[in-house]
Parts: structure tokens; C-alpha cells; sequence
């Protein structure tokens, strides 16, 4: 058996002066023996007793809860035998079994008052007490109990020395009377089951007894233990004499005696255990034996088996078996000696506890509707003794833990071999608490209780785990000692654990502990279940090694190999940079093999060729992200270390972090797909109603109606690709729309063909891990909104998974309810304070869809609330076309004189003015004040336009300006075109704009009206003479040839120099770094200081999935990557990322397979 001592985690928490003054007085004066155990129960106390005194404490602080004095009817008082705890409508007590001179009381004491509430005083000397029930009546949770005791209110069984055992009616429903020690009311015994048990009990209660039924009469033999199972109805009741007997309280029989070993030694402890899954219906029971009170040397432990002939989910929850067959002993254990190498003779053994823990697996798959019989995934019985040892002054403590369910896999033998216990029992481990006596000696160990929260498993290393990982050996649980002065809390820490301690604190010295460690590692199942049968002789230094950082990496035992790299980067050996590439490489190989192993169990998550999820599957993909989680953590320490790197090796390094991230990330994704029943994705999951699934042709039918009703709507003047959810996918970038269209069916858009193809998405490199979760969100949205029952706990948990702020998901339900037409719903949500707030393409397409689809209104409601900044012409176009379609002539006008640039002036202006003359607006636009450059444009846009309103709208504002010449010019050119024309209400509109005119002229003065008018008559130019004259002639014509040669310049010689020096340079170099370049590639090389080229380097860190989420909004412009994306597309290491080619199965294979 492997040594395993318990650690000491806190200092001796001494009870309060008065609680030790208290028992030490009655144990000087009255010779009174000390005692105390802990309550087991939910409340978490302790109580100590000597003689009369009654002290109860908090276990975890030792601080004093209660306190209280026994008083009795002669001048010796009385003292204290037996404590139970007790809960009774809602309020905690104890039973407290009182001795006395001339007989016994059982009291139930309150502990929220200090007080004695019910004292029932009988003959003999009171030896246990077993509460049974602390209802009555016609309740539900006395259902079980015979007929005769649900009369009863409160049950309680109690012991005596001759062997007698009594069912005492408790009388809870009558609290009224105060009541103590002193005044302790008689029993009414009743031998057999009277016919009217209520009238007699009135009776009884009415003389101020309390009755009680007999269960054993007298037989002169002590009754040493009572032991009351709930689960199967039975009361075990243990004697002095080593026997045992059981009976039911449903028919309130005896149904087995036995005697339990073959010496008559008494049964001080009894305790249920039960195994997971027996199939015969078998629980288990132990008997311990031990010589407590008599002189003796003896503590054997008995496993029984009880045999049922069924069980049954009772509507509570709580298993109960039916029909008591046999019982037979299969298990003993020796604690005195024999199998287990105590130094020295053993001079006294005493039994502390004896406890059981059980653990049930959640089994969130179970329908609500089914009583299903649930048994303990986990049960393992808890013994703990202390030995006292010829020629030692200290006693020892020990622990030991008995595994049932492993014992059951051992094929279930009767004793343990003395090889077992020399090797690693598979069922039994043993702890040794001699820490706690060294430090407290010379105080006494009262009881010892571990804590049932706290008992747990590490992590196991590998799926399925090795044989050794289930051994109790692997356990860690904490402990509470209680002692005569207070309190200690300790650790038990399993064989894995200690491992693993050796395994950090060895750090860079693992090297030279590679043999030792490997060995550990193997004997605490830590290694890979091939390695199990390997002789260690037989693997290499460099084999052991790999499998020492692989169990470091799969159990997260990380300061290991961060100690080893932080160790090696600091200090200059030569041997340091050959150790880091050796990590280095291990650790990428190992990222490798896990995407490997990934790849083949998501594959038939997304081929259709299974249709549920086993929990070896999920426990596979839960291990392959603690691996990559913890390689990634690993590859991050390297990248914090590095000294001195190439610009490759650093290039290499950061892409190898952030391909580990990606792929961590993908897999915790697929977990939460297949934990909310969305993977595997079926051939027939439209048929599983009864949980979300991907109907991706519904869904695909309605992204593909509605891209044609915007084409509609849009005319030509809008932009028809308005889509919120298309924009979020076109600003990830090319890759997305490749991505979507390599499954078969993929149509490059949203939604994607498969979850595949969905899923995929997070192990794209230069996408923001923000921008991948809102794609989820938004299909999330509408898998919510598609599937029937329309639950929102799929969206709620995979925010909690995954830490999303509420602002995203406000900003992306805003876009999907755009999408779905819910316009003021949509607006609500981006307008609260709390979205993450929009940025420019954002504006633009909200403002665009809602142009598009007439909702004009709420379009400008959005620019007016969200007030969006204008970077471009292109938005200051679509601001004024909003600002126009609601008809705000003046914020338009004020709108583009404040954005205009000399560069846009005539492209806003003629926008403006067409949108004017398509709203009917020109009336109003012709009333606002103009520059030169505007009237410019305008008068040259409605010269450009056909139409005789457009001529008019030109004349009025000729005439607005008091330009009367152009007004006239364009009058007698309307006129001229009137000629042709045979519309009677064009000549009408002529009549009145001549009219007009010749109001206007009349106002002007003679002389200005005559120029005026003249001006106004058609001008011709006159006749042009053309007259030919000589070519003329050159003053000089003479050319002379230039000479050849090279043009000399102060440039081209400070060039030549310069290439002579590369060249020299370039020399050098391959000459002295050639047989280091190799090395210098990927490894890190200690060194005492950086180059600023490299600090230069190191400060611009390469794009990769983000963490965090960022205040910005998220699928931002693939602008805003970082600089060193380029490096990227040509790293061999981003070939990890890429997923096998998925081919769903059809229908027929899928049966078949």
C-alpha cells in the first residue's frame, strides 16, 4: 500500500475558556469520562459531554452554540450516554440519553432555545438512540413506517443494557407544557399492537405518559448500537455479544439474527452502503466489531450483503427495497494487525467513525415523467482508528477508504491478500493522520468526519481513464478532527495528486528526474493506457519524457513545463536552446495528434450517421480541449520567454499560439452544440420534435423570399442588399463566402448549407472571435424563432458559456428583427444605452432597409436618435435622400452646406436637386438663399432638363434674383418651342408667364427696360473673311549630333559604393551564421538583451482570435486587422486549422451502420 499522509491546513481552533472549564470540572470532581462526536448531519455541529455538562460547538470554528447542565432527582447527578441529532418542524434538537442512579431519561433538547422540551424517563441503563421519524399523522413521509407508529407523532428507538429496544412516541404535536429533565413523564409500554392505537394514545397522553411500543423484550444482552435504514426500512440493531438482528418496520418484525464474527466481540458501529446498477438488488452493510469499553486489543470491519426481491422510486425521489430475502457476510478486514505493517506490537486499537458517501450523477437526459430507480455513481465507507503502540509515546491515526463499486470490479473477494496492500489496492486506500497528533498531542482525538463535498477525483488523463484512476488511492477529500480542546481541519490529498506536486515542484530539475517521475506517474494511472504493460527499461529517456508532459498536460499540471522554459531561457547553457526546441516541438506535435483526434469524432457529428450524442463522446471532446487549452497556455509562456528569435521563428511561434487558440475555441463550441442537443446534426431531425434542430431548407427559403422582395422594392434606386445579416458576413471577408460554398449546396450567403459549414467559422484566422460569436447569435435567433416551442434558454446559455456582454446580443437581436420586419421593436433595441453602439456600414444599411421598404419615417427617427457621423459622399447622399422623403427642406440644405467640399459641391448638388424635383419639392428649394457655385449648378441642371416645368422653375428663379435678361432670353425660347407645340394648357401657362413678364418689365425704368429687351432678341454674330498667309520660318535650323556615353551624377556613384559594401557583407554573413541558421529558425536563444529590430517586432503582434470583447462594435472592416496578417496566408502551420471534407451519409447507410 503506498504511504499517503494527510496534510494539517489550519491551526487548532480552541474552543471558547468557558466550554473547557465547563468539562474539565465535572471530569476532576466526578471522575466522569470525556466524549464528543461530530452530529453528521447538514447543521454542522459538534458536541462534547462530560458527566451532566452538554456542550455543543460549531464543527468548522469550534465556536459554542449551546450549552446546558443535566439536573436529576438524587443529589449524584446524571450523565450523559447517548446524543443523536434531530430536526422536527423546522427547528434542531438533539435526543440526549441520560443515566441515571436509578434508571434513564431520554430528553429532547432544543437547541435554538438551550432548553429540554420532552423528558421521558424509563428503567435500565440507556445505551443508544435512533431516530426513526419526525412526522405523523396522515403524512406521506410515514408512508413506509407500520400503521401503528404513523399514530405516533416523532418516533424514536432507544436501546437499553438489558437488551431491551422501544418505539417511543415523541408527542411533538403537544409542545404547549414546559417540560425538563426533573419532570420527566412515564412510558405506557405496550407489548403487542393494541387494535384502537389512537384512543390509547389520547388515553396515555391524557395522564401525562407517553407511549411506546415494544420491538424486543428483555434478553439480558446490551444492546451496543442502533442503525436505522431509511432505504430499506430496517432497524439494525447491534449487541454486546457480537450478534446482530434486523427488522422491519412495516410489519415490525424481526427478520434476520446473526452473528457477525466468531469471537463475541460487541458491534460498537453500524452503516449502510450501496452499490451503482446491482442488478440482483443487493445493498450492503457494515458491522464493525471493536473492544471500546473493556480492555482488548480488537477492531474488525464486516461487509453484509442484503438481498431484496425489488425496489421502487418512491414519489419523494428516495429508493426503497422491497421484500427482505437473505443476509450473508462477503467481506472482512482486520485492523489490528496481519495485513497491515504497523511497527511494533500494538498494545491498544480504538475505533473512531465509521461513514458513509454517496454521490449521484445528474442525469439531465432522464425524462420527468419516469421513476427511474437512481443508485450512487460514487459510494465509497470511510473507517477511521487510532493505534497505540508498545514503546511509542504518540499514538497513530489512520483512515482508511473502502471503494464498494471497485471492490465489485475485483470481482468482489472476501478478504484482502497481503500483496494488495503491499501494491495499490484497487479498493481500499489507506491515510495516515499522524500530522494532526504531532501537532496537537497531548490533546485526545474524539471523532473524525470528512467532509462530503469535498470528496472528488482530478482529472483524468485520458478517456477512457486508466484502471488506476478509479482506485480510492486517487481520492482528495478534507477532514475535520475533533479533539478535548477543540478543532482541526486537514487535506487528504490521493496518489495523483501527490504525484503531480512531485511532478511541479521538480520544474527544471525533470531531467534528472525523468526515471523517478515516470515511474510515479505510471503507478498513479497517469499515463496512456498503451504504456500500462510497458517495462519502463524498455522505453528510451526521450520516450519517458514525452509521457511525464503528456500527463503534466492532460491533468494541467502546466508549471512543469512553464518552470522548465522559464529556467531555460534565463540561464546560458548550451544544452538550454537543444532542451526548448525539444519542448517546443513536443508540444506542437502533441496540437497535431489532438486536432487528428478531433477530427475523427466530429465527424459523425455532422455526417447524419448518428443521432444522439454518448458521454464517452462528450467526454473525449471535453478532454481534447483541456489538452489544447493547456498547450495553448504552454505556447503563450514561449512567446512571454522568448529572448532572442528570427523574424521566422517569432513568425512561426505566434501562428502555432494562435492555431492552439482557434482549435480550443472550436471544440468548446461543438460542446455546447451537443450539450444543447443541436449536434449530431440527423438525417431525420425534422421527425425530433421535442428538441431544437437545423431545418436549413425552411430557413433558406425565407432569406431567399425576402433578397427577392427587397429587389422588388427597390426599384433600381436602392441598394437591395440591405440585409443586416448579409453586411455582417460581407465584412468578415472573402473567406466567410469560400467557407459557405464548399458543401455541397452552399450558396455562399447566409444561412449556411450545414452546422459544419457554421461551425467552421471559428477556425478562420483573421476574423475577430466577437464577429464569429454574433453569427451564432443570429442563427440562434433563428433556430429560437423556426423551432416550435420557442425556447430562449438555447440563446441564455450560450451567452453564459461563453461570457458574451448583453450589448452585443441587444445589437444583434436589433439586426435580426430588422431582417424579420419588426421595425419598432428593432429601434428599441438599438436605441437602448446598454447596445454596443453601431458604427458607419452599420448606419448605412439600417438607413438603407428601411428606405427600402418605405419606412421612411422610422428611417429618419434613426439618423435624428443615432446621429451618425458622415465620412463620404455616399452617406451624406443617403442622409439627404432621408431627410428629403420626410420632406426637411431646411435640415437638407443646412445638411449639405455643411459637408460639401470643393471635390463634391456638384455631385451633392445635383443629387439634392434631383431628389427635389422627384419629391415635388422645387417650390421650396427655390425659396432658400444660394451662392454663386449653387445657383450655378442649379441653373445649369434645369437647363439640362428637358420640360416645361423645369424652364419655368428656371424663369422663376431668374426672376427671383432680378436677373431679367436670362429670364427674358428663356422666355422667348419657351415661346419659340410653343409654336410647335398644340397643348391648350401649355398655351395657357404661356399666356399667364408672359403676362407675368410683362408686369416685371413695366416695373423696370425706360432705359433698362429697352436694353433689356433688346438683349433679349435673338443675337447674330456677323459674316468671317478667311484669308490664307505664309508658313512662317524658323530663325535657325542647323542641328549638330550629341556624343554618346554614360550620364556621370553625384547619385550613381554613392550607389555603386553602397552595393560594393552589401556584397562584402552578404559574404560575411553566410560564411559565420550557415550552421546556426537551422537552429536559430524555431528554437529560443537565451541571451542577455534584445536588438531594437526585435523589440520593434515583438511590440506588433500578429492578428488572432480575441478573448476579450472589445467596446467597438463588432464585424468591423477587414481594414482594421492588424499588419501582420500577411505573414498568414503562407504559414504551414494554419494547415491545422483546416477540417476534413464532411459527405452526409443517406438515409439507407445510416440504418445500416
Amino acid at each position: 500500500m503506498r504511504d499517503l499522509t494527510a496534510q494539517v491546513t489550519s491551526s487548532l481552533l480552541q474552543f471558547p475558556e468557558v466550554t473547557v472549564e465547563a468539562l474539565g470540572e465535572d471530569e476532576i470532581t466526578l471522575d466522569s469520562v470525556l466524549c464528543g462526536k461530530f452530529s453528521g448531519g447538514r447543521s454542522g455541529l459538534a458536541w462534547l459531554a462530560c458527566g451532566p455538562q452538554l456542550e455543543v460547538v460549531n464543527s468548522v470554528t469550534g465556536e459554542r452554540l449551546s450549552a446546558y447542565r443535566f439536573s436529576g432527582v438524587s443529589e449524584q447527578p446524571p450523565a450523559v450516554r447517548v446524543v443523536k441529532e434531530f430536526s422536527w418542524q423546522k427547528r434542531t434538537g438533539l435526543l440526549v440519553g441520560l443515566e441515571e442512579a436509578e434508571g434513564s431519561v431520554l430528553c429532547l433538547y432544543d437547541l435554538g432555545t438551550s432548553k429540554v422540551v420532552k423528558a421521558v424517563a424509563f428503567s435500565g441503563r440507556v445505551t443508544a438512540i435512533e431516530p426513526i421519524s419526525n412526522d405523523g399523522g396522515a403524512s406521506v413521509s410515514t408512508r413506509h413506517l407500520h400503521q401503528s407508529l404513523r399514530w405516533l407523532f416523532g418516533v424514536a428507538a432507544v436501546a437499553t443494557d438489558v437488551g431491551h429496544v422501544l418505539l417511543v412516541d415523541l408527542c411533538l404535536d403537544d409542545l404547549s407544557c414546559s417540560q425538563n429533565e426533573v419532570e420527566a413523564s412515564d412510558l405506557e409500554v405496550v407489548t403487542r399492537i393494541p387494535a384502537e392505537v389512537p384512543q390509547r394514545r389520547e388515553a396515555v397522553t391524557r395522564e401525562g405518559r407517553h407511549l411506546c411500543f415494544q420491538l424486543r423484550s428483555p434478553s439480558g444482552t446490551a444492546v451496543s448500537t442502533l442503525c436505522y435504514i431509511s432505504r430499506s426500512n430496517q432497524l439494525v440493531v447491534g449487541f454486546s455479544d457480537g450478534y446482530l438482528s434486523l427488522g422491519s418496520m412495516k410489519t415490525l418484525k424481526k427478520a434476520h439474527y446473526t452473528q457477525v464474527g466468531g469471537e463475541r466481540i460487541p458491534v460498537c458501529a453500524l452503516t449502510f452502503q450501496e452499490p451503482e446498477n446491482d442488478l440482483q438488488n443487493c445493498c450492503y452493510l457494515w458491522a464493525v466489531q471493536s473492544t471500546q469499553q473493556s480492555e482488548g486489543n480488537a477492531v474488525n470491519l464486516h461487509l453484509l450483503k442484503l438481498a431484496f426481491g425489488g425496489r421502487k422510486c418512491l414519489a419523494s425521489g428516495e429508493v426503497m427495497y422491497e421484500d427482505f430475502t437473505c443476509c450473508v457476510k462477503l467481506f472482512s478486514l482486520d485492523l489490528t494487525g496481519g495485513i497491515f505493517p504497523w511497527r511494533g506490537q500494538t498494545s491498544n486499537t480504538k475505533f473512531l467513525r465509521c461513514q458513509t458517501i454517496e454521490k449521484f450523477c445528474n442525469h439531465a437526459d432522464r425524462e420527468d415523467n419516469v421513476n427511474e430507480v437512481i443508485s450512487p455513481d460514487t459510494s465509497v465507507s470511510i473507517f477511521s482508528w487510532q493505534v497505540n503502540t508498545y514503546g511509542q509515546e504518540k499514538p497513530s491515526v489512520h483512515l482508511g477508504v473502502f471503494d464498494i463499486n471497485r471492490w465489485y470490479h475485483a470481482q468482489m473477494p472476501e478478504s484482502p491478500g497481503p500483496e494488495e496492500f503491499l501494491h495499490d489496492c484497487p479498493y481500499f486506500a489507506l491515510w495516515s493522520l499522524d500530522p494532526v497528533i504531532s501537532m496537537t498531542s497531548p490533546n485526545l482525538i474524539l471523532d473524525i468526519l470528512v467532509h462530503e463535498r469535498s470528496l472528488s477525483r482530478g482529472v483524468p488523463p485520458s478517456y477512457p481513464p486508466p484502471k488506476q484512476f478509479f482506485n480510492p488511492s486517487t481520492y482528495n477529500f478534507d477532514v475535520t478532527c475533533l479533539l478535548s480542546s477543540g478543532v482541526v481541519h486537514m487535506t487528504c490529498t490521493g496518489f495523483q495528486k501527490e504525484t503531480l506536486k512531485f511532478l511541479k515542484k521538480s520544474g527544471p530539475l525533470i531531467s534528472e528526474a525523468i526515471r523517478d517521475s515516470y515511474s510515479r506517474c505510471l503507478v498513479a494511472g497517469l499515463l496512456s493506457p498503451r504504456l500500462v504493460d510497458v517495462q519502463p527499461s524498455s522505453l528510451s529517456q526521450e520516450e519517458q519524457l514525452e509521457a511525464v508532459l503528456s500527463a503534466a498536460v492532460q491533468t494541467g499540471s502546466l508549471e512543469l513545463l512553464t518552470g522548465c522554459i522559464k529556467h531555460w531561457t534565463s540561464e546560458e547553457q548550451p544544452s538550454s536552446a537543444v532542451n526548448l526546441r525539444f519542448v517546443l516541438e513536443w508540444t506542437w506535435n502533441k496540437v497535431i495528434c489532438t486536432k487528428d483526434e478531433l477530427d475523427q469524432i466530429c465527424v459523425p457529428l455532422f455526417d447524419g450517421s448518428c443521432s444522439f450524442i454518448d458521454p464517452q463522446t462528450l467526454q473525449s471532446l471535453q478532454h481534447c480541449q483541456l489538452l489544447l487549452s493547456n498547450l495553448s497556455t504552454v505556447l503563450n509562456c514561449f512567446l512571454a520567454e522568448a529572448r532572442e528569435l528570427t523574424e521566422k521563428g517569432f513568425s512561426d511561434l505566434t501562428n502555432k499560439q494562435m492555431v492552439t487558440s482557434l482549435i480550443s475555441l472550436y471544440v468548446q463550441v461543438v460542446i455546447w452544440f451537443c450539450r444543447s442537443s443541436l449536434l449530431p446534426e440527423g438525417l431525420d431531425d425534422h421527425i425530433h420534435l421535442s428538441r431544437p434542430f437545423y431545418d436549413y431548407p425552411l430557413i433558406q427559403s425565407y432569406y431567399t423570399g425576402h433578397r427577392e422582395k427587397l429587389e422588388r422594392l427597390s426599384r433600381g434606386k436602392w441598394d437591395s442588399d440591405c440585409l443586416m445579416i448579409d453586411g455582417m458576413v460581407s465584412q468578415l471577408g472573402e473567406e466567410v463566402e469560400k467557407l459557405w460554398r464548399r458543401d455541397e449546396g452552399g450558396t455562399g450567403k447566409y444561412p449556411p448549407v450545414s452546422l459544419h459549414a457554421l461551425l467552421d467559422l471559428y477556425l478562420l484566422e483573421s476574423i475577430e472571435e466577437s464577429d464569429k460569436h454574433a453569427i451564432t447569435i443570429y442563427w440562434l435567433l433563428d433556430i429560437i424563432h423556426f423551432f416550435p416551442n420557442k425556447t430562449e434558454t438555447l440563446l441564455v446559455s450560450f451567452l453564459t458559456a461563453f461570457a458574451i456582454p448583453w450589448g452585443l446580443v441587444k445589437l444583434i437581436r436589433g439586426f435580426w428583427l430588422l431582417d424579420h420586419n419588426d421595425y419598432e421593436n428593432s429601434l428599441a433595441l438599438l436605441f437602448h444605452p446598454a447596445t454596443l453602439k453601431t458604427v458607419s456600414w452599420q448606419h448605412m444599411r439600417i438607413i438603407q432597409s428601411l428606405m427600402c421598404q418605405g419606412e421612411h419615417r422610422r428611417a429618419l427617427r434613426y439618423m435624428q436618435m443615432m446621429k451618425p457621423s458622415m465620412s463620404s459622399s455616399s452617406e451624406v447622399r443617403l442622409f439627404l435622400t432621408v431627410l428629403l422623403s420626410n420632406r426637411c427642406m431646411v435640415e437638407a440644405w443646412g445638411l449639405l452646406q455643411q459637408h460639401t467640399t470643393k471635390l463634391n459641391i456638384e455631385e451633392l448638388l445635383k443629387h439634392m436637386y434631383e431628389i427635389c424635383q422627384e419629391m415635388g419639392l422645387m417650390e421650396d428649394l427655390l425659396k432658400l438663399p444660394f451662392t454663386d457655385t449653387e445657383k450655378e449648378c442649379l441653373e445649369k441642371f434645369l437647363q439640362t432638363k428637358s420640360g416645361v416645368q423645369n424652364h419655368e422653375f428656371l424663369l422663376v428663379h431668374h426672376l427671383q434674383r432680378a436677373n431679367y435678361i436670362p429670364a427674358l432670353q428663356l422666355n422667348q425660347s419657351m415661346k419659340a418651342h410653343l409654336l410647335n407645340g398644340r397643348d391648350p394648357r401649355l398655351r395657357e401657362r404661356a399666356v399667364a408667364r408672359n403676362s407675368l413678364l410683362d408686369q416685371y418689365i413695366k416695373v423696370l425704368p425706360t432705359v433698362q427696360r429697352k436694353l433689356a429687351v433688346e438683349r433679349a432678341k435673338p443675337y447674330r454674330l456677323p459674316s468671317s473673311v478667311l484669308r490664307e498667309v505664309p508658313r512662317p520660318k524658323p530663325l535657325s535650323t542647323a542641328t549638330r549630333q550629341a556624343n554618346a556615353g554614360n550620364v556621370h551624377t553625384r547619385t550613381s556613384l554613392i550607389t555603386k559604393v553602397l552595393s560594393r559594401f552589401k556584397e562584402a557583407w552578404l559574404g560575411n554573413k553566410t560564411t559565420s551564421f550557415s550552421e546556426y541558421k537551422k537552429l536559430l529558425d524555431l528554437v529560443v536563444r537565451p541571451g542577455p538583451s534584445r536588438s531594437a529590430a526585435q523589440d520593434e517586432t515583438q511590440q506588433q503582434p500578429p492578428c488572432r482570435a480575441s478573448t476579450s470583447f472589445v467596446a467597438s462594435s463588432p464585424l468591423r472592416a477587414n481594414t482594421d486587422c492588424s499588419s501582420s496578417q500577411n505573414n498568414l496566408p503562407g504559414a504551414s502551420e494554419l494547415n491545422v486549422l483546416e477540417t476534413p471534407l464532411v459527405v452526409k451519409v443517406t438515409e439507407d447507410s445510416a440504418v445500416t451502420a
